[in-house]
């Protein structure tokens, strides 16, 4: 492949759409900016309608054998994760496992009774399990949120991971549609400069929200920030290989939904970090 072709805006390739993965990354950030900054009753709305946006997503922008199956096991362990981390908060994201361990026999009935259509079965059964850890890992943004109850700023600390997270994609999106040199591989239309400036909007993001809080002096917030943005951008490069292996649809639902994989599925994956990573440097 040609150098010019390695440079070429990814949008030329039909199977992704930055602009439209630009577009939902910021009214998806400005939702779960702004119900972080209301409350816990809020966010926990927000994150219950991400975990929505995910589970179609994922089931019909990647074309997942037994998706019906899929997305009510999938729907099961969102409710089942939110309510933990809202009824047991104190047990931080250990409590979480039981959620997991009950859904782990549930997607092997599900391979069982699909019946005759039982095709794919490995593909099914791994999209499916991935698709429960995406979507119980997005109730650690309200796990977060409590963590930082008693200095009382858990809502502008979810404000700031979710400002740097979002908004490190936009940048991310932005810059792929016009230059995607060096490539992280030939066949993927994603860049490192992409990655860089992905850190570089994170960590001013991270610095700008968190600078005066205690927790966060001494340049933490900024650390957090480019932690959190560069990490997304990866996030987003892998999400980027999946959809390179999976045909577009020629039209309908699955077709206009897959501009949402390249936001919903990064961010919940980075969730579950952020909330260590701003327990660990809070002073």
């Amino acid at each position: 492949m040609s150098e010019s072709e390695l440079a070429a805006p990814a949008t030329e390739d039909g199977r992704y759409n930055y602009t439209g993965s630009a577009a939902v990354a910021i009214a998806l950030g400005l939702l779960l900016a702004l119900s972080a900054r209301a409350g816990a009753s809020a966010l926990l709305v927000a994150v219950a309608v991400t975990q929505l946006l995910l589970a179609l997503a994922w089931v019909y922008g990647l074309q997942l054998p037994g998706r019906r199956g899929a997305l009510v096991i999938a729907t099961m362990a969102s409710a089942a994760a939110d309510v933990v981390v809202s009824v047991w908060p104190h047990g931080r994201l250990g409590a979480l496992i039981a959620v997991f361990g009950l859904a782990m026999p549930a997607l092997f009935v599900h391979q069982l009774v699909r019946g005759a259509v039982r095709v794919r079965v490995l593909a099914s059964l791994g999209g499916a399990a991935a698709l429960v850890l995406a979507e119980v890992c997005l109730p650690a943004l309200i796990q977060l949120r409590h963590e930082f109850v008693v200095s009382k700023i858990g809502g502008q600390v979810v404000f700031g991971v979710v400002l740097a997270a979002f908004g490190a994609l936009v940048v991310g999106f932005l810059v792929d549609m016009v230059i995607t040199v060096p490539r992280f591989d030939a066949d993927v239309p994603r860049g490192v400069l992409a990655l860089l400036g992905s850190a570089g909007f994170g960590g001013s993001a991270g610095y700008l929200t968190l600078r005066h809080s205690a927790d966060f002096v001494g340049g933490r917030g900024a650390f957090a920030g480019a932690a959190l943005g560069a990490l997304v951008a990866l996030f987003a490069v892998g999400v980027a290989f999946a959809e390179s292996e999976v045909p577009l649809a020629e039209e309908g639902f699955a077709r206009r939904i897959r501009p949402l994989l390249g936001v919903v599925v990064p961010v919940a994956f980075l969730s579950p970090v952020a909330f260590l990573l701003c327990l660990a440097i809070r002073s």
